[in-house]
């Protein structure tokens, strides 16, 4: 079997190798490496090096993947961020219609119903008192009606959107990471 003359990757120091081996530790330096060959040339490449190769090919597909995922999980957060304000928004415009809408009718009952029921309350004896109480009544009740609905204060969500920031914040940075290595050149 005829021997290669070669030179260590690592330390060049000569080296003899058989024709068919394709991994060996240089005796000198104790470097691992692999023995290509191509086209009729041989050399040597160590071992670390074919591994750095296969573990940038690696990096790339895992960056490609977490890029997937990352941009759902922001969409998400963004998403969940919308909601959380639309909501906080939306209890108090809500109240507040309620509480318009009972105080209209109220101030309906109290201009049409009130005189009805005083009419069939006192008939013909109805004098400029019952009049006056009508008016007040009127006026009163609503006011009273509209002052007892209360409006709640919006949600405390600031805590909320501070950690809902800092998880989109992340996210933002491992997307940035990641497009950093898809982005490097492949070696």
């Amino acid at each position: 079997m005829p021997l290669l003359k070669l030179s260590c990757a690592n330390c060049s120091a000569p080296l003899e190798i058989g024709e068919n081996l394709k991994r060996f530790a240089c005796s000198y330096c104790g470097t691992e490496q692999i023995v290509e060959r191509s086209g009729g040339i041989v050399w040597l490449r160590k071992v670390e090096t074919a591994i750095r190769a296969v573990q940038k090919g690696t990096d790339r597909t895992a960056a490609e993947l977490a890029l997937v995922r990352l941009d759902r999980e922001l969409a998400d957060a963004q998403e969940s961020k919308a909601a959380l304000i639309h909501s906080a928004d939306e209890k108090p415009g809500k109240a507040r219609a309620y509480r318009a809408v009972v105080f209209l009718l109220s101030l309906v009952a109290g201009i049409f119903l009130f005189p009805i029921f005083l009419v069939i309350a006192f008939g013909e004896k109805l004098h400029g008192g019952h009049y006056c109480f009508w008016a007040l009544a009127a006026i009163a009740g609503p006011i009273a009606v509209y002052q007892s609905i209360k409006i709640p204060p919006p949600d405390d969500i600031e805590r909320d959107l501070i950690d809902i920031n800092a998880r989109i914040d992340q996210i933002e940075k491992d997307i940035a990471q990641n497009r950093i290595i898809l982005n490097a050149p492949p070696t």
